[in-house]
């Protein structure tokens, strides 16, 4: 005789966990992008007003400000993918599964990509303890593990996923 579901229908534990783990996901890539604002707003902070021996503040200087911009572009691309995905999860959109595995992979790995990067602006000096940069790396670093790691849960999710013969690429596409 099978297992009787405490829920009453068969799948239905499995799809209320499925479920939990979605928002959890989803709400992973918006820490990620709440980590990434406050590491950009420090090394920006920084930029503007270090001069490192030179005349003008180091924004001024090419590297710095590509470097700048380049954080700030992931930054609004994770933002986006994340909005998407809470926004989805909350409709009960059937693409939130897959939106927000995006969100916690994409929002994750950048948020340990950028906040590196704006540490490179920064210095040596971001690796002090009381930098604010340093404890939001170590924040961002557990990013890709928490809630089912990266390359492990969410990968092998979103490859399953797509193997499913009535996989549907447009429905992520509509979920707004």
């Amino acid at each position: 005789m099978p297992h009787a579901n405490l829920l009453g229908e068969e799948g239905a534990g499995l799809r209320l966990s499925g479920a939990s783990f979605t928002g959890a996901a989803a709400l992973i890539g918006m820490l990620g992008v709440a980590l990434m604002r406050t590491a950009f707003e420090h090394a920006l902070d920084f930029a503007r007003s270090e001069r490192r021996g030179g005349i003008v503040p180091i924004v001024e200087h090419q590297a710095v400000g590509y470097a700048l911009a380049d954080a700030k572009m992931s930054i609004e691309t994770a933002r986006a993918l994340s909005w998407r995905a809470c926004h989805a999860v909350d409709a009960g959109h059937p693409a939130a599964p897959e939106l927000a595995n995006y969100s916690k992979i994409f929002g994750s790995e950048t948020a340990v990509r950028v906040i590196t990067e704006l540490m490179r602006v920064v210095g040596v000096d971001s690796y002090e303890e009381a930098d604010p940069l340093n404890g939001l790396l170590q924040d961002a670093l557990v990013l890709p593990l928490f809630a089912g790691g990266n390359l492990g849960g969410r990968r092998r999710a979103l490859h399953a996923m797509l193997q499913q013969p009535g996989y549907d690429p447009l429905t992520a596409y509509d979920a707004t």
